[in-house]
């Protein structure tokens, strides 16, 4: 019985695996319909390799289970399972070309797109799993052959085969009659006359990505467009990016594209509203600083960008207006956040610097204080000149201007240390050098946290489940955010610089399940 469980499971494994390929476009990405709001590809062979797959120590693993399965299956399927198991390719899937998954409202089912490179091996394959059990005896439709089994439509002809996600006897004939359609699509009713989707296939990654707005729920989609000229139409936006695993790290980058003049339009001036940060402030800040936001900041042509928004402009009364101007205008250079610290007891330690041009906008502020609906025990307290402090029941926030560099805090001791560089500062942290030539850095350091007072008390408590997390917590540096022009990026970094990312993934599994 664990034999036979064993040889249904890595049948169903040896498929999927086999369905998650990726390489260059060809005219079986033509079933992918034009609305398609959600798009993915994945290169298999390069995540294989990177995951150490093609290790020996592997090849050993695989072995044993080739001698597992052996005496629980009869001696033609344990024939068909070695073959595919030793070269892929038997499967009759091109494991060279690439798989794609796909969302879209004319085909409203999660589906996988692969290529058939043997139609014959994989009507063997199949015939394997139906065999074990795994699926149904293959059958006939219009145009193409397919099989259910749990949760799924597998459909495929000469070039192509789709694994549909379905539930119920209702969606599995409805699907079947649409695939007939995606079938006989061409390139010019597909997505792949899309220049979001050429962009796509353009990328270097191991998985590649567009996403429409489309795809957001209309609800939110309105909110995210609240205020912005009806030109601007969220929905033609479209968001395109790669997920690349390298030694050390894993890469997310993503970047909009659009067809509509007045969306680029309103991109361009985004561009325009941020500049370079010049780290100025890095040598305030602790190395160990849990979370860290550095930004480079044009206070004019943020002005200019929130101007246009209907919302902004309803909230700032006429009157205040020029005053508005003058506190974004204030604004030219580096603005610099870090948490520093967080305990049980008190609120969480922030630092706050920023590049600006003079004190008006914080002398308005205090002359301007009982317009601010502050409630009882709230008040705003001058110290002294551009010094002051915001005083609430809970904490007290010291805010003020030193040297053309506005500061803000909720720490005394870090107060009066304005200005003053720290022993060990962010100069010396792990990701110092990620943040040269970006517009924004957000970098959350996982050291750091993990040194936390509150975090050791969690582990100490938390049981085996914990200490899993706390394990695979430690083997990473930080993550971090950046933009720079129409490129975003998200990295995870690995202490380990030297073994690629996926392949320590797989170790920890490998550990975790005993393997």
């Amino acid at each position: 019985m664990a034999k036979k469980m064993i040889s249904r499971l890595s049948v169903l494994t040896v498929l999927i695996v086999f369905l998650t390929a990726c390489s260059k476009t060809s005219e079986y990405t033509n079933v992918i319909p034009a609305d398609a709001s959600v798009v993915a590809s994945i290169n298999l062979k390069s995540l294989a390799s990177k995951a150490g797959l093609n290790d020996k120590e592997n090849e050993t693993a695989k072995q044993k289970v080739l001698e597992a399965l052996k005496s629980g299956m009869n001696a033609a399927t344990f024939q068909q399972l070695e073959k595919v198991m030793k070269n892929p390719s038997e499967s009759g899937i091109d494991i060279e070309s690439p798989f794609y998954v796909f969302s879209s409202s004319s085909f409203p089912y999660p589906t996988v797109v692969g290529k058939v490179s043997n139609e014959d091996n994989l009507h063997a394959s199949l015939d394997m799993m139906a065999k074990e059990q795994i699926c149904q005896p293959i059958s006939e439709a219009d145009g193409y052959s397919f099989t259910t089994m749990t949760g799924s439509l597998l459909a495929f002809n000469s070039s192509t085969v789709l694994v549909v996600n379905v539930s119920g006897t209702t969606q599995t004939e409805k699907a079947k009659e649409a695939i007939t359609n995606l079938l006989k699509q061409t390139a010019d009713n597909s997505i792949v006359k899309s220049g979001a989707f050429q962009k796509m296939e353009k990328q270097k990654s191991d998985i590649n990505f567009l996403a429409s707005m489309e795809a957001i729920p209309a609800t939110y989609r309105n909110q995210i467009s609240m205020g912005l000229p009806t030109e601007v139409k969220t929905e033609d936006i479209t968001l395109v990016g790669g997920l690349n695993f390298e030694k050390g790290k894993i890469a997310l980058k993503t970047e909009n594209y659009t067809e509509n003049e007045a969306v680029k339009a309103l991109i361009k001036k985004q561009m325009e509203s941020f500049g370079k940060a010049n780290n100025t402030f890095v040598k305030y800040f602790p190395a160990s600083t849990l979370m860290f936001l550095n930004i480079g900041v044009k206070g004019e042509g943020l002005y200019n960008l929130l101007s246009e928004n209907k919302e902004f402009r309803n909230t700032i009364s006429i009157a205040k207006a020029d005053e508005v101007k003058e506190l974004f205008g204030s604004f030219n250079g580096d603005i610099s956040a870090g948490l520093i610290n967080v305990t049980r007891n008190i609120a969480p330690t922030f630092m706050l610097y920023a590049d600006v041009k003079n004190g008006n906008a914080l002398e308005a502020l205090y002359k301007n204080k009982q317009s601010l609906g502050m409630k009882r025990g709230e008040d705003i307290i001058q110290l002294g000149k551009d010094e002051y402090v915001y005083k609430t029941k809970g904490m007290n926030i010291f805010f003020g201007i030193k040297d053309k560099q506005m500061y803000a805090t909720n720490d005394e001791l870090l107060y009066k240390n304005v200005g003053k560089a720290a022993d060990k500062s962010i100069k010396d942290a792990p990701y110092a050098s990620d943040m040269k030539g970006k517009n924004i850095f957000v970098a959350i350091n996982a050291d750091a946290i993990l040194d936390l007072t509150v975090v050791k008390m969690v582990a100490g408590f938390g049981g085996q489940e914990v200490k899993t997390y706390i394990e695979l917590a430690n083997k990473v540096s930080y993550l971090s955010m950046s933009s720079e022009g129409e490129i975003s990026e998200i990295d995870l970094c690995l202490k380990d610089k030297d073994v690629n990312a996926l392949k320590q993934i797989v170790d920890f599994a490998k550990q975790f399940a005993g393997m």
